[in-house]
């Protein structure tokens, strides 16, 4: 099991390793498929023909909204790349309601897309099994258990015997709209213990898993759409209710209206003898949020260990990447008893920073154990030492 109280941050570099896009691919997507000109005429451009259709229901033709819609579409299609993110596009026209909704739509559009598509789907997942991994036009795609989270789940539940206890110890704040944590463990969990589906899924909503901005919708254990439920790798045809499903996505300006996701998180950094970042872009609007160094009440802050992935970031940032980092918790001026515990892996995706960093990540715990002779034994490493204990068996803590 992880050390107590370990948090992760999750960003869309750790989503990629199942195929799922980062956030340039996401932008690329949705400005394609915010194309809509020409309506009316013999040869219109339709970047998307599910979005085209969903948004024919919300906007027909005589709507008095609509040309304001096509303005905000046209406004995304030919303006996202100038953002660093769709998320940070949208709060730049934050009033704008038409943006913002049409926004989110196709945001749940591609990232219900990429869930299909991604490795976690029953066909590829088997058919990845058995190889070391296959490229697919510009992805490489490898066994979902051979990414940074079958590592994370196979450490997590690593001496657990009750699958109830399982991630009691562990936060995850997640940045991504997907639900592909969520998916896998339960699935995994299933396999693990031996139990039903259903059960699983019961575990994994009972974990402290945040995503500040919102995702899909819950996993639903059906095939349909029920409430706010959806289930994973659901098909995207011309009946996908996008509008429905966008309802979920949560935007970086309506973030002040969640005190109680926003403290969920404040919590999560907070109180935490270890913080790991996995694909993890540092950008202004995230580290806003996870900032906790001045929420009232205040946290009782002590420096703690950090690991971060650092594939993309020039190793020339590295102290900007270890100021932002501190930034979160003390200003400045108290860096200076935290900078040593900070550990940015450069040029290392998220699984690699499982295999460098296990022993790290990892609980260790001593056991007593006694031979025919009741002479007990603590194992620890290589090393054998002897006691003259009369018990068989001795549980002697976890070892930070």
């Amino acid at each position: 099991m992880f050390r107590q109280h370990t948090t992760f941050v999750i960003g869309a570099g750790a989503s990629a390793e199942f195929g799922l896009p980062v956030g340039t691919g996401l932008a690329r997507a949705i400005k394609k498929s915010a194309l809509l000109g020409n309506l009316g005429s013999k040869e219109p451009e339709i970047g998307d023909r599910s979005f085209y259709d969903c948004f024919e229901r919300l906007y027909r033709k005589g709507s008095p909204d609509r040309e304001e819609a096509l303005t905000a579409l046209n406004t995304i299609h030919k303006g996202l790349h100038t953002a660093v993110s769709i998320d940070a596009f949208i709060h730049r026209f934050r009033n704008d309601p038409h943006l913002v909704k049409l926004g989110k739509m196709l945001i749940a559009l591609e990232i219900a897309r990429a869930e299909r598509s991604s490795t976690l789907m029953p066909e590829m997942w088997s058919s990845l099994e058995e190889k070391r991994g296959r490229q697919v036009g510009d992805r490489f795609l490898v066994n979902p258990d051979d990414t940074w989270l079958g590592h994370f789940f196979r450490t997590m539940i690593d001496g657990v015997e009750d699958p109830n206890d399982i991630g009691k110890n562990v936060s995850i704040i997640c940045f991504n709209y997907d639900r592909c944590i969520e998916y896998y463990l339960a699935q995994s969990i299933a396999f693990a213990y031996r139990i039903g589906i259903l059960d699983a899924h019961a575990i994994v909503e009972r974990m402290n898993i945040i995503h500040p901005y919102g995702t899909l919708g819950k996993l639903s254990q059906t095939r349909f759409i029920d409430g706010d439920s959806m289930p994973f790798g659901f098909d995207v045809d011309f009946q996908f209710p996008l509008e429905k499903i966008a309802k979920n996505i949560v935007t970086y300006t309506e973030q002040g209206h969640r005190p109680e996701t926003l403290r969920k998180v404040h919590d999560a950094i907070s109180i935490n003898n270890m913080l790991v970042f996995l694909g993890f872009g540092f950008n202004n609007q995230n580290l806003d949020l996870l900032r906790v160094k001045a929420v009232d009440p205040p946290y009782q802050l002590e420096p703690r260990n950090i690991y971060s992935t650092g594939l993309g970031i020039a190793r020339q940032v590295s102290d900007t990447i270890t100021r932002r980092i501190l930034d979160i918790f003390v200003d400045q001026s108290q860096h200076g008893n935290w900078k040593d515990r900070v550990r940015v892996e450069f040029d290392q995706t998220c699984v690699q920073l499982f295999y460098t960093h296990q022993m790290n990540f990892s609980s260790f715990s001593q056991n007593y154990f006694t031979d025919n002779n009741d002479v007990e034994y603590l194992r620890y490493g290589d090393e054998q030492t002897s006691k003259s204990q009369p018990l068989s068996y001795r549980y002697a803590g976890p070892n930070q």
